[in-house]
């Protein structure tokens, strides 16, 4: 015999399960990950940049969110925050409660390494600019408490030189196999064609040696004053293919010379975007801990 299950008995759970599904995506639709540009007077021109929403971001009002302004590498743009599969390692973390709510700014740097050169003033673009523009347009903590800055290769090169040379900027820096070279890039070194195109078009052909100086982060280390550095992550892969844990053991080496505080991960991993996935959950909970 066929049961009929009667309207007033399903109603209930029915209408759990209805409203559970209308949560769950509301919550799911207040995280969100927009495009935009902005006007960038050191360039002279329009960037493109990309924004990681907190969940609670349009329901809260006049709260204020910390900023983590995330550094592509070489061959990237802003959209590598979600291509390279770092925006769901990021939800997961706020849903489960594991980092406080933040927003994640990426920003298009091209090959630059964030740097001023003759090619740009992507250094000014990324320091002033963006940050200025980031400030005036969304709810965001001013000011040096409210920044964080999270780079990868490139961007960790990008990262380290805004940290040691502008330390006032931002609270906390995190990297993942930063570009650390404890000589010139060359070709002998191991440097493959297109990255030394890169070099060349930032630095010069051949490499401006005071250029290449005024910005390593190697160089700059061994002048930072420890009473002023933000709160340091740094790791690398034991493995990185174009020998960046050497340069890395070297940073760690004069850090701990200069009294510099800094956390220092050596763990197994070449160079890429699958070491860097299973790293960044670490990073982004050192940096949300310094921007609560």
């Amino acid at each position: 015999m066929r049961r009929t299950v009667e309207p007033a008995m399903k109603a209930p759970w029915f209408a759990l399960a209805v409203g559970l599904l209308v949560l769950f995506e509301a919550s799911s639709a207040s995280a969100e990950v927009r495009s935009s540009t902005f006007a960038s007077a050191a360039l002279g021109r329009e960037v493109a940049y990309v924004v990681d929403l907190p969940p609670s971001y349009d329901a809260a009002g006049s709260r204020k969110y910390p900023v983590v302004y995330a550094l592509h590498g070489l061959f990237e743009g802003s959209g590598f925050w979600e291509r390279r599969g770092l925006a769901p390692i990021l939800a997961a973390l706020r849903a489960g409660g594991g980092v406080p709510e933040f927003l994640v700014v990426a920003v298009d740097g091209g090959n630059s390494f964030f740097v001023n050169a003759p090619g740009g003033r992507y250094g000014d673009m990324l320091t002033q600019d963006l940050v200025a523009h980031v400030e005036a347009s969304y709810r965001v903590v001013p000011g040096r408490r409210g920044r964080a800055l999270l780079g990868i290769s490139m961007g960790g090169y990008g990262a380290l030189n805004i940290a040691f040379g502008r330390p006032a900027l931002v609270a906390a820096v995190s990297t993942h196999s930063a570009m650390l070279l404890e000589a010139m890039p060359s070709a002998e070194q191991g440097a493959r064609r297109g990255q030394m195109a890169a070099f060349h078009q930032i630095f010069g052909n051949p490499i401006d040696a005071a250029l290449w100086a005024a910005n390593d982060p190697l160089a700059q280390a061994r002048r930072l004053d420890a009473k002023r550095a933000p709160a340091l992550f740094l790791d690398c892969g034991a493995e990185d293919r174009f020998g960046l844990a050497t340069g890395h053991r070297e940073l760690h080496r004069v850090l701990d010379e200069r009294g510099v505080a800094h956390s220092f991960e050596l763990p197994p991993g070449d160079h890429g975007y699958e070491y860097v996935r299973t790293r960044l959950e670490k990073s982004l909970r050192f940096l949300g801990e310094r921007l609560r």
